[in-house]
């Protein structure tokens, strides 16, 4: 019994002291592991304009698979679709600039809240189109700070991409897909065309482009057709035709003719039933310029006024009018087609359903 107790008292005797906090010495404090700049391995974050995140994130996910894991990654994957393809990928950079953020030399940056409040401007409007709140996650005032405190431009990458584009649109004219994606800024006529061509090579089934002849100065006045059987005219089938520019500085119904040759397009291949009903049932003719001499007269003509789109382009509303109107007034060069439906009245059997151009035209 007393080898026994012995043996204990040795056991004891050699075991490590307890850690006591109250001992100054005799416990070793805990090394925590500082974060680091890792990189970055969120796949709808792969393309922002640096390379190095750092976690906890400013949400506050741990780690990688946190924020996977996580309602706002979701939402950052699926925020294109909803929103049916609108600012993106701005939003999608915004979340990406909260789940995660850029890092530098070991320390986190946060992205800058003008970035977001302009962001916000342009698109709140694509979420209450689906009657969806913005989201907590990309609040300016939370997760964002001004430039005095270091901030980061989270676009910075994507407009550095948008300026390599739009040098390649200047060579182009005009973006891949017009028909699904419009440019709402004032097209000359060189992009005009370019565009009536696209839209019906997006839409071959249910467009065709035919010109109507030249103006006086030689540019090209095209027409776009929508029909379930472009180029064929059906017995009993409502035939609609829009006219826009006639005078050389309308502008808009020019623009809006563009716009709803686009829209047509692009809203009978997303299944739009009522415009599929509109194209199936009724043949519509669309001529955006009428009168293109007049446009390059009254764009050409405004160099002295502050008129002007964001672009650059420049619109007579005064100065050259008066010239523009008087040299390039196509309607005064129409057939006079009533003095035709008078005389021929006037004649027997004459019928007036279908009056043919007069040859002297």
């Amino acid at each position: 019994m007393l080898l026994i107790l012995l043996q204990l008292l040795v056991l004891v005797s050699c075991a490590p002291p307890r850690c006591d906090p109250g001992i100054r010495g005799l416990c070793k404090p805990a090394v925590e592991e500082k974060p680091k700049c890792t990189d970055i391995l969120l796949s709808y974050c792969d393309d922002v304009g640096y390379a190095q995140t750092m976690f906890p994130n400013l949400i506050g996910h741990k780690t990688r698979e946190d924020a996977e894991a996580g309602a706002e990654y979701l939402l950052i994957s699926v925020v294109e679709s909803l929103l049916g393809g609108e600012c993106n990928p701005e939003i999608r950079m915004l979340g990406c600039s909260v789940l995660a953020p850029r890092c530098e030399g070991a320390k986190v940056l946060k992205p800058c809240r003008t970035t977001c409040e302009a962001v916000h401007k342009k698109c709140i409007h694509a979420f209450e189109g689906i009657e969806m709140a913005w989201p907590y996650f990309l609040d300016c005032d939370r997760f964002f700070v001004s430039d005095q405190e270091g901030c980061y431009d989270p676009l910075e990458g994507l407009k550095a991409d948008q300026d390599v584009e739009a040098d390649y649109s200047m060579e182009i004219l005009l973006p891949e897909e017009p028909a699904s994606s419009m440019q709402f800024t004032y097209h000359s006529n060189a992009q005009m065309i370019s565009i009536l061509k696209k839209t019906e090579e997006e839409c071959s089934d249910i467009a065709r482009t035919y010109s109507i002849g030249r103006s006086i100065e030689g540019r090209e006045l095209l027409v776009i057709e929508f029909s379930n059987n472009p180029g064929q005219h059906e017995l009993l089938e409502p035939e609609m035709k829009y006219i826009g520019n006639m005078h050389g500085n309308e502008v808009l119904g020019r623009q809006l003719l563009i716009y709803l040759a686009q829209h047509l397009c692009s809203e009978y291949l997303q299944g739009n039933e009522r415009i599929q009903t509109l194209i199936n049932t009724t043949r519509i003719h669309i001529l955006p310029s009428m009168n293109p001499d007049g446009y390059e007269v009254a764009v050409s003509g405004a160099q002295d006024n502050n008129y002007g789109d964001e672009e650059g382009h420049q619109y007579d509303i005064s100065g050259t009018l008066a010239q523009t109107m008087l040299k390039h007034r196509p309607e005064q060069k129409l057939p006079d087609l009533t003095s035709i439906v008078t005389t021929g009245a006037r004649q027997k059997g004459y019928r007036d359903h279908h009056i043919p151009i007069p040859d002297y035209y």
